[in-house]
C-alpha cells in the first residue's frame, strides 16, 4: 500500500524523480543504502580521477553546492598574442643576437551554474596556480550578468552567459605551460539555497583574529631576510602566493554576501594575574629577525625593547602582537572593502598555564599601577609611526596606543577600551567603590580625545560580568557595579561577549531546544558541578522584590529595560543607578559556539592543549560537529532578529542589540590554516574551535537536499536529517533519486510519507514508538512476531572511495574492517561527496554496519489501530527487546503486520582532522640582491668597459636589467639567466700591501650557496679565486686569495691575499667596515648596456622578474653612476726623486699598463692614445705646481724650487702623478712623500 501512494504522490507533485523515489521507498528503503556500495551508476554523480577542461559543444553543466573543484569548459577564446624580443647572448659585447617569441592568450572557462558565491584556489595542469600578476575576472553567473567588457570590445555583439558562472583570462602568459592553453580547475564556493535564509545569509559581523602574529595583518608582502639572497615570506603562507589577510578577506566576503562589519582582534601580553605586578606589552616571536619592507614596531619600540614570547617545545607559544603598520594596513583594507570596523585591543596572558585574562585580580592598591599614567600627550604620531614618551606598561598605554592606531589608519567606526577584565572590575575598594571602573571611564574620556565623536566607543564586558556583581560571599550584596561606566557619556554601547549555556544536552542534540531567553542562566541554574552531573536544577527567582532578571545574566531585554537598584547586604536600595532603561544599544561583541558535540551547552568553552583553561563543553563526547555549531549561531541570530527577542528602544529609536560579531574568522586563509601546523602551532585547535573558516559555505543537508528537491520541482520536507557535507557536484543531468542517493546512504537517511508529501527520515533519529505487548495480535497458527536471518556472512571490509577536502579534492581512499570479522566479503563503494577522511570513516563504518543490520528482519502482527500508528521509516522498539527497528513497509489486510529491519548503530566519525597535506606555498618573488659593479678590465674581456649587472636570489628566476635617468625612462640593459655568487664581508678590512702577498692579514666573507677552494699561487696569478669588494666610496677592489676555509655554513675565511689587483689599488681603502658587498669574479658575469654619453650621469638602475615591468615588490632599485674605470689609466708607479748638484730635483716614475701589461722581457706597453701625465707638488692638502709632460720623468729646477716655496721647504713634500687616457681623462694619482 505504501508503495501506491508513494509512488502516485511522486506523479502527482514531482513527476518521475519523485515517483522513482517512491517506488523505491515502497519496495525497499534499505537499497538507498546498499545502492551506495555498489559500483557507481552513470546515472548519478561520479568519482573522477582526473578533471579535465574540454570545449565540447553541448556538454553539461555541473551545478556545485558547498565547496568543491570543477574543471570548466572553454567558451571562448582569442587569437594567441606574439611578442617578439630580440637581446645579446650572454650579454657580451659583439655576441650573437638571440630572438625569442612569447606567447599570451585571453579566453573564458565556464565553470558551472550560477549564481555562485566565488572561487578559491585554481589549479594550472593539476598544480595551484601562482595567480600574482594574472588578471582573471569572475562572473558569478547571475540573471542581472553583463558581458565581458575584453569579449565584448573583441567580439562586438557578446553573450552574457547568464544563469552560467564564468572566468576570464585577459593576456594570460604561456610560458609556463609549454606556450599553450593550461588545464584549469576551480575551487567554487556556492551555498546551497534551502528553505529560509541560512547563517551565511544572516551574518553581518565577524571577529577577525588571530590577533596574534607580527604580519598576520599586513596588506603588504613581508619577507624575512635569512641573508643576503634568502628571503622567506612571513605572510604569505597559501598557493596563491598572496598575503594571507587578503586571500582570507576574500573567502570571507565570498561566503558571507550580505557582510557589513568586522572586528579586527589586536593583542598584546599580560605578564601575570597578579594585578599589582602585571605589564600589558607587545611581544615578538623572536628579538633577531630582520623583514622587508618594514621591520617590525609596535607599542612604540622595536624588536629589543618588545616581550618575548613564551616557548613551548621550541615554539612560540602565541604568534607576536601584530606591528603598527600591519595594523593600519587592515583597518584600510577593511574600510576599502566597505566594511565597518571595530577595533578590539585584546589581552592575551604569556604567563604559567596561560590563563583568561578575566582571572587578573588583586587589590584596590594595585589599580593606579595596573592602569599606568601613559596620557594622550605620552602618545603621539610622528609621520607614520607612534611614539611614546611613559616608562610604565600599564593597561592605558596599551589602549591608547590603539587609539593612536586607529587615529593613524584615519579612523574607525567603533573602539574597545579593553574587553572580559571581570576580576579587576570588581575589586572593591575600602568605602565600597570599584576603582577599575572609574579608570576606565577616565580612559574612555582620553580615548574619546583622540578619536573624536564619530567613534564609538564601548567595553566588551564578559556575559558573567555585564549585568552586575554579585559576590558568593554570604553578604547578600548585588551591585550594578559597571552601570557608572555604561552611564557615562564617553560610552556610546554595553558591549557583552556573550557565551552564555544555551543547551543542556545530555544525549542526542534537540536543535529545537536552543534556549537564548530561557534554560540555564534564565530560568533556573546549576549550584553546583554534582547538580549539573545529577541534573538537579534550581530555580532562578526573586521572591523580595519580583526582579528576576537581576540574576539572570541571559536575561538581556530585563536587564536593559529597568532601572537598576544595587542592593548591599541584600537590602534594595531606593535610588536607582545612574543607568538609564533602554538608553543605550547593546552591542554582542562576540557569540559563538565551538564546533564540538554539545558546544551549546558551554559556548565559552575552548580546546587548546597548552592552557588551564582548555576544557570540553558539559557532557560532550569530545567529537567534532560542524552542523551543531552552525545551528546554534543561526539559533542566536533567528532570536535577536525577532521583536520580542530585541525590542526596539523609545529612547534612540533603535533595537536593543544593534550588531553581533560571530567569533571568529582567522586572517590565515583555508585550508592553509589549519593545515599548515608546521607554521601554526594552533592548527589543531581548529578541530573543535569556534573558527568558521573552512565551515561556512559548506552544504548543510537539510539546505542541500530541499534544493536539489526543488531544482526537480518537488516539494520536500528534510525531516530531522543532520550532517553537513563540505561539498557535492551534479555533474549532468539525472534523476532526482539518483542524485540523493548517494547522500541518503553517507547521512543515513530515507524518503517517507508524511501526510501529503514526502519527509526525509533519519536513520539514527529519535525513537518514534515504544511498542507494547497489548498492541500485537495473535493471528491463526502463528505468533505475534517471528524473527527472520538470511544465513549469510555480513561483508568484513569496506573499502571506500570519496572526494578528500584535504588532498585539494582529490579521490581519497581509506578501508573500514568490521570488529571481529567473520568471514564475509569485501565491498567497494564509491562515494562522490566532498568530505574529511574521519568523516568518510565515519560514513564507511555506517554503511559497514548496514549490511549486517539488513540480515536481521522481523515481522510483527498488529491490531488494525496499532498498525495505522505506524509509518514506513518509523524507529521502533518491540517488546521485550532494547534494541532499535526500522518499519520498512506496512500490510494492511484481514491480518496487519509491520515488516522490520534492525536499526543499524550510529557511527562516529574517525579521529583527528584528516591527513591535510597541502601543497607547499607560493612564495612571492623576493627583491634580488643587486649589484652593478664599475670593474678595470677583466683578462679576456679587456677592451669592454661596460659595468657589470650581478644579482642572486633564491629561488632564482630571470631578471631583466632596466636603467634610466629617472624612474620614468627605464630601459632594458641586460638579461640575467643565471645568479653570481654574491656575498658581504663580516670582517673589516684594513689596507694592505700591493703587489705582493699579505700572508697575515685575513677575511671572512658570508657567500650563499657557494663552494670556494684553496688554489695554488701559478692559478692564482692566472686569474683564478678573485673577489670585487666594494669600499666605502662605492668604488670596488679587487682581492684575490690562495686559501679559503669553511667556518660555518656559507661562511669563508680568505687568506694569503692579493690587494688591489688588475689596477683596482684606488679603490683600496684605510679601511672597509664589515658588511661590504662581495661578487665573485667568475665567468659568465654579464655586461649592461650603456651609451658613453651616459657616462658619470647618476641612473636609476633596477632588476625585475624578466618580461614584466621594472617595479614591483620583487624588483630592486639602486642609483649609481658609470665612471667607465675599465678606461681609467692605471696609477703610476715606483715614484722616486734624485737630486742634482746644482739643486734641480728630478721625479720619475714607470707607468703601468691597463693592457698585455704582464711581460717582464720588455718595457710595459701603451695602452693609451699618447703619453702624458700630470705632476702636482704639495705643501700638506694645497697644490703648489701642478704640470703636465710627455715622458715618465719631471724636473723640478730650483727657480720652480724658490716659487713653489720661497722659504724653507716644508717637511713633508708631497708629489703626485697621474696618466692621461683620452677616454676617460686623468686616471688616479700615485702619491708619496720624498721628503724626509
Amino acid at each position: 500500500m505504501a508503495q501506491v501512494i508513494l509512488s502516485s504522490l511522486g506523479r502527482r507533485i514531482g513527476g518521475d524523480g519523485l515517483a522513482a523515489i517512491g517506488a523505491q521507498v515502497g519496495q525497499s528503503l534499505d537499497r538507498l543504502a546498499i545502492a551506495s556500495l555498489q559500483p557507481s551508476r552513470l546515472a548519478g554523480p561520479r568519482l573522477r580521477e582526473i578533471q579535465l577542461m574540454s570545449a565540447a559543444e553541448g556538454a553539461p553543466m555541473a551545478a556545485v553546492f558547498g565547496r568543491a573543484r570543477v574543471a570548466g569548459q572553454l567558451i571562448w577564446a582569442a587569437r594567441f598574442r606574439e611578442k617578439r624580443i630580440e637581446r645579446q647572448a650572454g650579454g657580451g659585447k659583439g655576441g650573437p643576437k638571440v630572438t625569442e617569441y612569447r606567447y599570451s592568450l585571453s579566453f573564458a572557462v565556464a565553470l558551472c551554474e550560477g549564481p555562485i558565491d566565488g572561487i578559491g584556489r585554481v589549479w594550472a595542469d593539476g598544480k595551484p596556480m601562482d595567480l600574482s600578476g594574472v588578471v582573471m575576472r569572475l562572473h558569478l553567473g547571475g540573471e542581472g550578468q553583463t558581458p565581458d567588457p575584453l569579449i565584448e570590445a573583441i567580439e562586438g555583439d557578446a553573450p552574457a552567459y547568464r544563469g552560467c558562472a564564468y572566468v576570464v583570462f585577459e593576456d594570460l602568459p604561456l610560458d609556463a605551460f609549454g606556450n599553450r592553453a593550461p588545464q584549469l580547475s576551480f575551487e567554487v564556493f556556492r551555498r546551497p539555497r534551502g528553505a529560509g535564509q541560512a547563517l551565511e545569509e544572516r551574518l553581518r559581523s565577524v571577529c577577525l583574529i588571530p590577533g596574534a602574529g607580527e604580519f598576520a595583518y599586513a596588506t603588504q608582502v613581508v619577507q624575512r631576510r635569512d641573508s643576503l639572497t634568502r628571503f622567506k615570506a612571513e605572510n604569505v603562507n597559501n598557493v596563491d602566493g598572496r598575503p594571507d589577510l587578503l586571500v582570507s578577506l576574500d573567502q570571507l566576503q565570498a561566503q558571507l554576501p550580505n557582510l557589513e562589519a568586522v572586528t579586527l582582534v589586536v593583542s598584546w601580553f599580560g605578564t601575570s594575574l597578579d594585578a599589582g605586578a602585571c605589564a600589558f606589552r607587545p611581544g615578538v616571536e623572536q628579538t633577531g629577525k630582520s623583514t622587508i619592507p618594514f621591520d617590525w614596531r609596535a607599542g612604540g619600540v622595536g624588536r629589543g625593547g618588545a616581550h618575548l614570547v613564551s616557548r613551548l617545545a621550541g615554539v612560540p607559544a602565541y604568534g607576536g602582537t601584530p606591528a603598527d603598520r600591519s595594523v593600519v594596513q587592515a583597518i584600510t583594507e577593511l574600510k576599502a572593502r566597505g566594511l565597518q570596523v571595530t577595533l578590539c585591543p585584546f589581552v592575551l596572558m604569556d604567563c604559567e598555564g596561560f590563563p583568561w585574562r578575566g582571572r587578573i585580580t588583586g587589590e584596590a592598591a594595585d589599580i593606579p599601577s595596573l592602569f599606568g599614567e601613559a596620557t594622550p600627550a605620552d602618545i603621539v604620531i610622528h609621520g607614520e609611526r607612534i611614539d611614546h614618551d611613559c616608562a610604565d606598561w600599564g593597561l592605558r598605554r596599551m589602549v591608547l596606543h590603539m587609539a593612536r592606531l586607529a587615529q593613524l589608519a584615519g579612523g574607525v567606526d567603533g573602539f574597545l577600551i579593553s574587553s572580559e577584565l571581570r576580576g579587576i572590575t570588581t575589586i572593591r575598594d575600602s568605602a565600597g567603590g570599584y576603582p577599575a571602573v572609574a579608570a576606565l571611564r577616565d580612559l574612555a574620556a582620553d580615548c574619546r580625545t583622540i578619536l573624536g565623536a564619530e567613534t564609538a566607543l564601548g567595553y566588551a564586558a564578559d556575559w558573567s560580568e555585564y549585568f552586575g556583581h554579585q559576590p558568593a560571599d554570604g553578604s547578600g550584596d548585588v551591585f550594578f557595579h559597571l552601570d557608572p561606566l555604561w552611564a557615562d557619556d564617553a560610552i556610546d554601547f554595553v558591549g557583552i561577549d556573550f557565551y552564555p549555556p544555551l543547551a543542556d544536552w545530555r544525549g542526542e542534540p534537540d536543535f529545537g531546544a536552543i534556549e537564548i531567553a530561557a534554560g540555564e542562566g534564565f530560568d533556573w541554574f546549576y549550584a553546583s558541578t554534582e547538580d549539573r552531573l545529577a541534573g538537579l536544577r534550581t530555580p532562578i527567582a526573586d521572591g523580595a522584590h519580583d526582579e528576576p532578571w537581576v540574576f539572570r545574566p541571559k536575561d538581556l531585554v530585563g536587564w536593559w529595560s529597568h532601572a537598576h537598584h544595587d542592593r548591599p547586604g541584600g537590602v534594595r536600595s531606593a535610588t536607582p543607578t545612574a543607568w538609564s532603561p533602554r538608553s543605550k544599544p547593546i552591542r554582542l561583541i562576540e557569540f559563538g559556539c565551538p564546533a564540538a558535540d554539545k558546544g551549546a551547552n558551554a559556548p565559552n568553552l575552548f580546546v587548546d592543549p597548552k592552557s588551564d583553561e582548555s576544557a570540553l563543553p558539559p557532557f560532550s563526547t569530545g567529537l567534532r560537529d560542524d552542523h551543531a555549531q552552525r545551528r546554534t549561531l543561526e539559533a542566536v541570530l533567528g532570536h535577536f532578529a525577532s521583536e520580542a527577542g530585541n525590542p526596539v528602544s523609545p529612547v534612540y529609536g533603535g533595537p536593543m542589540v544593534s550588531a553581533m560579531s560571530a567569533w571568529c574568522w582567522d586572517a590565515r586563509p583555508f585550508p592553509d590554516f589549519p593545515a599548515r601546523a608546521d607554521i601554526w602551532a594552533d592548527g589543531p585547535n581548529w578541530q573543535l574551535g569556534h573558527w568558521l573558516n573552512g565551515r561556512l559555505g559548506a552544504a548543510p543537508l537539510a539546505d542541500l537536499v530541499v534544493e536539489l528537491a526543488a531544482r526537480a520541482g518537488v516539494d520536500i520536507d528534510a525531516g530531522d536529517v543532520r550532517g553537513v557535507a563540505t561539498g557535492y557536484v551534479v555533474d549532468q543531468p539525472m534523476r532526482l533519486r539518483d542524485a540523493l542517493e548517494p547522500l541518503a546512504g553517507a547521512f543515513a537517511f530515507d524518503p517517507a510519507e508524511r501526510g501529503d508529501r514526502v519527509t526525509l527520515i533519519a536513520r539514527d533519529g529519535a525513537v518514534a514508538l515504544d511498542l507494547e505487548a497489548g498492541a500485537l495480535a495473535l493471528p491463526e497458527a502463528a505468533a505475534a512476531s517471528a524473527a527472520v536471518r538470511t544465513l549469510q556472512s555480513p561483508p568484513d571490509e569496506l573499502r571506500l572511495r570519496f572526494i578528500d577536502e584535504a588532498a585539494d579534492y582529490q579521490t581519497g581512499g581509506l578501508t573500514v574492517r568490521r570488529d571481529p570479522a567473520e568471514a564475509g566479503d569485501i565491498l567497494t563503494a564509491d562515494l562522490p561527496i566532498v568530505l574529511t577522511a574521519p568523516r568518510a570513516e565515519g560514513v564507511g563504518r555506517r554503511l559497514l554496519a548496514r549490511t549486517r543490520a539488513a540480515l536481521d528482519e522481523s515481522v510483527l502482527h498488529l491490531g488494525p489501530l496499532d498498525a495505522l500508528r505506524l509509518e514506513p521509516g518509523d524507529r521502533v522498539r518491540c517488546p521485550d527487546d532494547t534494541r532499535t527497528w526500522r518499519v520498512e513497509r506496512i500490510e494492511l489486510d484481514e491480518q496487519p503486520r509491520a515488516i522490520l529491519t534492525l536499526a543499524e548503530p550510529v557511527a562516529a566519525d574517525g579521529a583527528g582532522s584528516g591527513d591535510w597535506a597541502p601543497p607547499p606555498p607560493t612564495e612571492p618573488a623576493a627583491p634580488p640582491a643587486f649589484l652593478l659593479v664599475d670593474l678595470p678590465p677583466l683578462p679576456g674581456n679587456e677592451e669592454d668597459a661596460r659595468p657589470i649587472a650581478a644579482a642572486a636570489v633564491e629561488p632564482w628566476r630571470d631578471l631583466d636589467i632596466h636603467a634610466g635617468a629617472d624612474a620614468a625612462s627605464l630601459t632594458v640593459r641586460a638579461r640575467l639567466d643565471r645568479p653570481s655568487v654574491i656575498g658581504e664581508t663580516l670582517s673589516e678590512l684594513p689596507a694592505g700591501p700591493l703587489h705582493r702577498l699579505d700572508r697575515s692579514g685575513d677575511l671572512l666573507v658570508r657567500l650563499d650557496g657557494e663552494t670556494l677552494e684553496s688554489r695554488p699561487l701559478l692559478a692564482v696569478l692566472a686569474g683564478a679565486n678573485a673577489l670585487a669588494v666594494q669600499g666605502q666610496a662605492g668604488a670596488w677592489e679587487i682581492v684575490q686569495f690562495l686559501g679559503a676555509e669553511l667556518v660555518e655554513d656559507g661562511v669563508w675565511r680568505l687568506t694569503g691575499l692579493l690587494r688591489g689587483q688588475a689596477g683596482s689599488d684606488p679603490a683600496m681603502a684605510a679601511l672597509t667596515p664589515a658588511g661590504a658587498a662581495v661578487l665573485l669574479l667568475e665567468e659568465g658575469l654579464v655586461r649592461a648596456e650603456v651609451a658613453l654619453s651616459e657616462r658619470g650621469l647618476p641612473l636609476v638602475w633596477r632588476a625585475a622578474p624578466a618580461g614584466g615591468p621594472p617595479g614591483g615588490e620583487a624588483a630592486t632599485s639602486l642609483e649609481a653612476v658609470w665612471t667607465g674605470v675599465a678606461r681609467r689609466p692605471w696609477t703610476p708607479c715606483h715614484l722616486r726623486r734624485v737630486d742634482a748638484p746644482g739643486g734641480d730635483t728630478t721625479f720619475s716614475w714607470i707607468r703601468r699598463a691597463r693592457l698585455a701589461g704582464d711581460s717582464f722581457d720588455d718595457e710595459p706597453p701603451m695602452s693609451e692614445e699618447a703619453e702624458r701625465y700630470r705632476i702636482e707638488i704639495l705643501a700638506g692638502e694645497t697644490v703648489v705646481r701642478a704640470a703636465e709632460v710627455a715622458a715618465p720623468a719631471f724636473i723640478w729646477t730650483t727657480a720652480m724650487q724658490a716659487a713653489d716655496f720661497p722659504g724653507e721647504p716644508p717637511d713633508p713634500v708631497i708629489v703626485r702623478v697621474a696618466q692621461w687616457s683620452a677616454t676617460f681623462g686623468f686616471g688616479a694619482p700615485a702619491a708619496r712623500s720624498l721628503w724626509r
